[in-house]
């Protein structure tokens, strides 16, 4: 196989390559393109895709139609799987195969003789599964343009009451076994699985953090099916959302947004959602982009004979025709070489400290917490200052920024405490009292008691600055501190510390005992009051501003091998201003950006406009 992966980069005859494909279906056929098998429709489908300037194409293998009995693999279906593959080499397409297909909009494609079973449990239906993956591996272990197989597209939907009930220990083996089958006939091809944005966020055992025996970590990004209180399609929460996903997956391994779209928006609404979307994924370090999906469909077959809609999501119409996403997509394709980032890590990380469920499903089980850390995210966004997202704390981070904590462990504390000592400035919001307290000894102030009326905890005032405190958005239980070793930033109406800070080691922890990320989740909280403020006094005590000042939060600044990415997340146009931090206002860059338009700037030392200044504007 000529794809791996090299210092956390995806690379192709050891080259960079950033994947920038098309989930493809054939117009007529749908999902039934391996029963209804044409190979001159394939071909020419294929020629179509990389005459747009796309280089991946991923393709759905419905178990169904190549497994029909338990211990037979269909040998013609495995030929046109092969066929379809050397088809898109022939195109200059590389495939991502998605394998154990058996959820597909909305509906189970189920095996005829599964019967129920568990993929996880059963063991006849996990040797079945080894069979399969090990077959279609072999069928296609020479062809130099797969990039990658994955395991099973959103497999927890088979069932979802099951996986629930999955633990990380579990879903990490059924990852290994099958792994192992497929490195016993390819040991060279790359092997993922893909989730949506529920999945990742929702505290699943499928969550990035179990997939590290995963080559790549595959998500989705759609608004409509997302955590988060997204207000409509083109909220700067929605576009924002597969970048944080994609950066966020890139924490355990090599991220991959193999589907990215929209669902119940019109033309217009779904190009510009795909503009600054794509863009931001790609910005954000992302090994690439898979638009769901390449052309509408005709077909009246399952799955669309109970959701029809389903076939009019694709970047053409039935005719051909290209939708305006069509063109919003190939700008960003043709100005990926600049998009790209290898940038080095942040000064300032997220790092989601989520805890271990202990499994019992007891009512000392804390909440599980989806967003904090994508409105952490959002937050230095609009500050403009980059930020990574983490497994554990690393040398060289100044800010580290835990929000909304429901349960710490040991191991979670020692990471602290190393940050600490090597001098980071940690932040420290609290989620639940009992289990995400991270002890006195390190706030720097101890929990008096709880008081479920939340009376003058309404508010946070910071040097005369006011916050407003939401604890029935929040979910938490409303607190009183009493500082002990540690010094109060900010207080509570009536004089009870908010914000305590206390050194630790060569460092310091900044603590507040409000939910502060997850008080923001509500629709349209977020955009009524400038919610970063709080988070400029972070960055402020940590000495970390933005290297890249620019005048409007919902443009994202993001540092990029072609110079600085600047992506607006309005659903207007905007006239900004951009400058390197520190340098004379008078030579900033001035830029006019599209809704949701996109540019790649080099910053000038004497004022002009942008145009003169940019590559592949949007």
């Amino acid at each position: 196989m000529t794809f791996r992966l090299h210092e956390g980069r995806l690379l192709r005859d050891d080259e960079p390559f950033t994947a920038l494909g098309v989930t493809y279906f054939p117009v007529r056929a749908g999902c039934r393109l391996w029963v209804d098998w044409d190979p001159d429709v394939v071909a020419a489908d294929l020629r179509r895709i990389a005459d747009a300037g796309l280089n991946t194409v991923r393709v759905f293998v419905f178990w169904r139609d190549f497994h029909p009995e338990p211990g037979r693999v269909d040998a013609q279906a495995l030929a046109r799987l092969r066929r379809l593959v050397e088809l898109a080499d022939a195109a200059g397409l590389s495939c991502v195969l998605s394998v154990l297909t058996l959820f597909m909009n909305g509906q189970l494609l189920d095996l005829p003789w599964r019967g129920g079973r568990s993929l996880w449990r059963d063991p006849e239906m996990l040797a079945a599964q080894e069979t399969f993956v090990r077959a279609v591996a072999a069928t296609v272990a020479d062809r130099a343009n797969v990039l990658a197989l994955d395991l099973g597209d959103e497999i927890s939907n088979v069932d979802p009451d099951e996986a629930a009930t999955l633990t990380s220990a579990e879903v990490a083996h059924w990852y290994g076994r099958l792994v192992g089958a497929i490195r016993q006939v390819a040991p060279e091809v790359l092997v993922c699985q893909a989730n949506n944005a529920l999945t990742v966020l929702g505290g699943s055992a499928f969550g990035p953090a179990t997939g590290r025996v995963l080559d790549l970590l595959a998500v989705h990004g759609f608004p409509l099916w997302s955590p988060g209180h997204i207000e409509s399609t083109l909220s700067p929460k929605a576009t924002q959302l597969p970048a944080f996903l994609a950066r966020l997956a890139g924490a355990y391994g090599v991220a991959l947004v193999d589907e990215l779209g929209t669902y119940g928006a019109g033309d217009e609404v779904a190009a510009a959602y795909l503009r600054a979307s794509a863009a931001s994924v790609l910005a954000n370090g992302a090994a690439g982009v898979i638009v769901w999906c390449w052309q509408d469909s005709t077909s009246t077959a399952e799955p669309y004979d109970r959701r029809p809609a389903e076939r009019m999501v694709g970047l053409h119409r039935a005719d051909g025709t290209p939708k305006p996403a069509m063109a919003a997509y190939r700008q960003v394709v043709d100005a990926a070489p600049a998009l790209v980032r290898t940038a080095g890590p942040a000064r300032v990380a997220v790092w989601p400290v989520t805890g271990r469920p202990a499994g019992g499903g007891s009512y000392l089980d804390p909440h599980r917490d989806a967003v904090s850390p994508f409105f952490a995210y959002l937050l230095l966004k609009r500050l403009h200052v980059d930020a990574d997202v983490v497994a554990a704390p690393a040398a060289g981070h100044r800010l580290l920024v835990c929000p909304s904590v429901d349960q710490v462990t040991l191991a979670d504390l020692e990471h602290l405490r190393a940050a600490l000592h090597r001098g980071a400035t940690v932040y420290y919001s609290l989620g639940d009292h009992l289990h995400g307290f991270p002890g006195a000894e390190l706030v720097g102030a101890e929990i008096v008691d709880y008081d479920l009326t939340g009376r003058d905890r309404q508010e946070i005032r910071w040097d005369g600055e006011v916050l407003p405190v939401d604890w029935a958005v929040a979910g938490a239980v409303p607190t009183t501190l009493r500082a002990t070793s540690g010094r109060a930033l900010a207080a509570y109406p009536d004089g009870t510390p908010a914000v305590v800070v206390n050194a630790v080691g060569a460092g310091r922890l900044v603590f507040t005992n409000v939910p502060f990320e997850r008080q923001l989740d509500a629709a349209g909280r977020f955009a009524l009051a400038p919610w970063e403020r709080f988070y400029r006094r972070l960055t402020e005590l940590a000495g970390v501003g933005p290297v890249v000042r620019c005048s409007d939060p919902e443009v994202e600044v993001v540092p990029v091998d072609g110079g600085v990415a600047l992506v607006n997340h309005r659903d207007r146009a905007v006239t900004v201003r951009v400058g390197r931090d520190g340098d004379d206002p008078d030579a900033d860059l001035v830029v006019d950006l599209t809704e949701k338009g996109w540019t790649v700037a080099r910053l000038p030392m004497t004022p002009r406009r942008a145009a003169s200044t940019t590559v592949g504007m949007a």
